[in-house]
């Protein structure tokens, strides 16, 4: 097993994996409105915040999935094309220098299916963590995408307030992914065992629906996705006859984080943006304190 797969799991046992198929919802996690500073959001607490890269050069990560016999990891390698998008930890923590582009995979924004369906099989699901730990000769760093969230691993899921405040671990979830998709997945509890802390294991490998972004328009808190096809289950609209903006998603920040009690998570309490995608309301983990 190599270093960096082994940091990876101490990481999720860390924030509390908890594996069930448990379909019921816990008690009321009292959430309660916060504020974050902008400026420092991970660096001294557990913020979930995001520096962005370009690949200067084809390079291999890891990706890890869960085995659907016993839940254990499996872990792969991928070769991911020159000029690709990933996002990284804006802070390492002593865990690998500044100037590098690293991230465990957890909680930070992770690549499509589109680029990692060669991996996949029958034995595995959840959403595939992505590893690595990157030279500056390896990657550019980049601004923040505008498809991308700000903080977390780009995951959205159903239920926004109400999910938070029942804990409702069963949720179906939408992933802006690093590398400019938008993909839609069902939640199968009783299939699939969870990783209580991180929410990303409830679910099959493939994607139910998926798309990639071909535009973006960004008018105050509101991001619109354009796109070529219609998504399943999604309040998207269609703007065009054909083509590659054929249906606009908006994406809005409703800019009203929430601290709530989470015994998933080491810190007891993790933080949750809200978002309405299409007007329906999600959320996003984007830190624990």
């Amino acid at each position: 097993m190599s270093k960096l797969t082994t940091i990876v799991l101490a990481s999720l046992t860390l924030v509390g994996i908890g594996l069930t198929t448990s379909t019921g919802q816990a008690n009321s996690s009292q959430p309660k409105r916060t504020k974050i500073d902008v400026y420092t959001y991970g660096a001294n607490d557990g913020g979930f915040a995001t520096n962005w890269y370009r690949l200067k050069h084809a390079t291999k990560v890891n990706v890890t999935y869960s085995a659907v016999t016993n839940s254990h990891a499996i872990n792969k390698t991928l070769k991911l094309a020159k000029g690709t998008i990933i996002g990284a930890q804006r802070y390492h923590h002593g865990a690998a220098s500044q100037k590098d582009a690293y991230t465990t995979g957890y909680m930070t924004p992770n690549i499509s299916y589109h680029l990692k369906s060669r991996l996949v099989n029958k034995h595995v699901y959840g959403f595939g963590a992505v590893s690595f730990k990157l030279s500056p000769k390896q990657v550019v760093q980049i601004h923040r995408p505008a498809y991308a969230l700000p903080y977390g691993s780009g995951t959205l899921y159903t239920g926004g307030l109400g999910s938070i405040k029942t804990l409702n671990r069963n949720v179906d979830a939408v992933k802006l992914t690093s590398d400019g998709y938008i993909e839609t997945y069902n939640n199968d509890p009783k299939k699939y065992g969870s990783f209580w802390g991180t929410l990303e294991s409830h679910y099959d490998t493939k994607p139910t629906s998926s798309a990639k972004i071909t535009h973006t328009i960004k008018r105050n808190n509101t991001v619109y996705l354009y796109y070529a096809k219609h998504l399943a289950g999604m309040n998207d609209q269609q703007v065009r006859r054909s083509g590659n903006y054929k249906y606009r998603l908006a994406l809005t920040n409703m800019h009203t984080p929430y601290q709530y009690n989470d015994d998933a998570y080491g810190g007891k309490k993790a933080v949750a943006s809200i978002y309405h995608l299409g007007g329906t309301p999600y959320f996003t983990v984007i830190g624990t304190e």
